[in-house]
């Protein structure tokens, strides 16, 4: 409303008023205060009218406003739907994914990161060598691609390791050496799920062998599988797997070009051909709970036994021809609530380092004591069947910080070996003695992981 119009409806109201008030009384005796009451009143009046104007005006504009919003959102939208053609989904589970809208076709990625501070103390007798060495590795820095094509019965996974370390192991080994092309490619499987349980995949994967393998980097309880493991292990393999899973019993079978061969040409392995089986029984609990070694409070309870075997013969025409190599392994898995237990033994018939059988055995445990903190111990011993070597054996103890689960936690654990270690493995953080009467090595590992 203008000054102008204000005004004069101001004065017509005092007009109008002093009319009739001048009508009502004779001369002399109007009263000032009703004069001033009805200019009052006729100022109130006309600030309403005031009020109720200016909320049009807003009302409209607001109107206006919204649906100019509206047709850009829906503008948007068209262009969107434009470009993923079918209408396309995107969003966050359990990695970032992508997909149709009939679900048909996904991809899912997921990252891994472990950074560490490794620092070693070994005996160094009377040499020169340096007795500590300490220092910071990108572990394993890991992109993982997978989900489905056609429909969610084909399968498909991707793992890349860009990290320092990769497989893992050292310069021992009763199975072989890795002998892969490219180290950064882990995994590189595609598979069909028949329902009912069955699976059959083909591709670069893990070996079905030792438990502490199956379990992921990720998933482990310290801050790296055993030393054991990776002396008994087949690692990563290029082959077929047939798999069924049942509510209580499931089992595995797996033709390869044999241990530490994945992403290999078919033409380069020395060995004539490899066959691993694994069966597993699941007392209580579920599967699920088994893909870790972890149980916070709270959790459900569980018990799983597993046993399982690898056969490979050495390639005939070649220096491998008479290497052939049996591993047989057990273990049991207990976890509850907010413990776990876990223990294996292995078992090696090897001619890889001459007609040795080596055992070895691998015991571990954790305890939460509140919800995020859980403390750990691990046991880990072998028999080389060497004449002049001593059994080896590391005693790890260690906490994990449970930020987020394993998409945030640390750990810290310290190992020592009580018997001379004559080999070197990276990725555990033992260095070989120099000579065979060392020992009391000391290894003080700190880890830092995400997954997302």
């Amino acid at each position: 409303m203008s000054l102008t119009t204000r005004v004069g409806l101001l004065a017509g109201a005092a007009a109008l008023t002093l009319t009739g008030v001048s009508n009502a009384r004779p001369a002399g005796e109007t009263s000032n205060d009703d004069v001033a009451q009805r200019l009052a009143a006729a100022e109130a009046k006309i600030a309403a009218m005031e009020a109720a104007q200016n909320q049009n005006w807003l009302t409209e504009q607001r109107s206006s406003e919204i649906r100019g919003l509206v047709q850009d959102v829906l503008a948007d939208a068209d262009t969107r739907a434009s470009l993923q053609g079918t209408g396309m989904t995107a969003g966050y589970d359990n990695g970032a994914v992508l997909g149709s809208a009939d679900g048909n076709w996904l991809l899912r990625t997921n990252v891994h990161l472990q950074q560490r501070f490794i620092f070693n103390n070994r005996d160094d007798a009377d040499t020169d060598e340096e007795s500590d060495r300490y220092g910071f590795e990108p572990t394993r820095v890991q992109l993982f691609l997978s989900g489905h094509v056609v429909d969610p019965s084909w399968y498909y996974l991707i793992r890349l390791n860009f990290g320092a370390q990769d497989r893992g192991g050292g310069s021992v080994s009763f199975i072989g050496e890795d002998s892969s092309s490219d180290s950064n490619l882990l995994n590189a499987y595609i598979g069909k799920d028949f329902g009912n349980g069955l699976k059959v995949q083909m591709g670069a994967m893990q070996s079905q062998l030792l438990r502490e393998d199956i379990v992921a980097t990720q998933y482990q309880l310290a801050v790296e599988r055993s030393t054991v493991n990776y002396m008994f292990n087949a690692g990563y393999i290029d082959g077929v797997q047939v798999s069924w899973e049942g509510d209580k019993f499931r089992a595995f079978g797996q033709l390869s070009d044999g241990a530490h061969t994945s992403n290999t040409t078919w033409s380069a392995p020395d060995t004539e051909f490899a066959l691993t089986g694994r069966f597993e029984f699941l007392f209580s609990g579920n599967w699920n709970q088994f893909n870790d070694f972890t149980s916070p409070r709270g959790s459900e309870g569980g018990i799983m036994a597993g046993a399982a075997a690898h056969y490979q013969k050495g390639e005939d025409g070649t220096a491998a021809e008479d290497i052939d190599t049996f591993v047989l392994t057990g273990d049991v898995s207990w976890e509850g609530n907010g413990f776990n237990v876990f223990g294996s033994v292995m078992y090696a018939d090897s001619d890889a380092l001459g007609d040795i059988n080596p055992l070895g055995i691998v015991v571990h445990g954790g305890w939460y004591w509140d919800d995020t903190w859980e403390l750990f111990g691990r046991l880990e011993w072998t028999d080389f069947d060497v004449s002049g070597v001593d059994d080896f054996g590391i005693f790890t103890v260690g906490v994990n910080k449970y930020f987020a689960s394993h998409n945030n936690k640390m750990t810290l654990d310290v190992g020592w070996g009580w018997e001379t270690i004559p080999f070197s493995a990276d990725v555990t953080g033992i260095r070989g003695d120099l000579t065979a009467d060392e020992d009391g090595q000391i290894i003080v590992r700190y880890q830092w992981q995400f997954l997302f």
